[in-house]
């Protein structure tokens, strides 16, 4: 199943084309950064987010919330990196 998610996660950087601080295009590998440091803006990050609450609705047909207060206030946060957002996915559809 990590590879459908790893592979969604992929369709919606597609979708949002999502730029890193540096400028250029985020790769599409596990350890590339999404927040802090190297990663993108907040406004692409609602974006990516966005677009994989939809991938997930038409590919599974769930409706998931991905993001709240809960998560992005702990330090070890699921929004680190590709690999980790998609483990986080995983989970919450497992979960719904």
């Amino acid at each position: 199943m990590r590879e459908d998610i790893l592979a969604l996660v992929y369709s919606a950087m597609d979708e949002v084309d999502p730029l890193g601080a540096d400028g250029r295009p985020l790769e599409k590998n596990p350890d590339v950064r999404l927040l802090g440091g190297e990663g993108v803006d907040s406004l692409t990050f609602v974006n990516l987010v966005v677009a994989i609450e939809e991938q997930i609705h038409a590919k599974f047909g769930k409706s998931v919330v991905l993001v709240d207060e809960e998560h992005l206030a702990h330090q070890e946060h699921p929004f680190r990196t590709v690999g980790t957002m998609a483990e986080y996915v995983e989970m919450v559809i497992g979960k719904s």
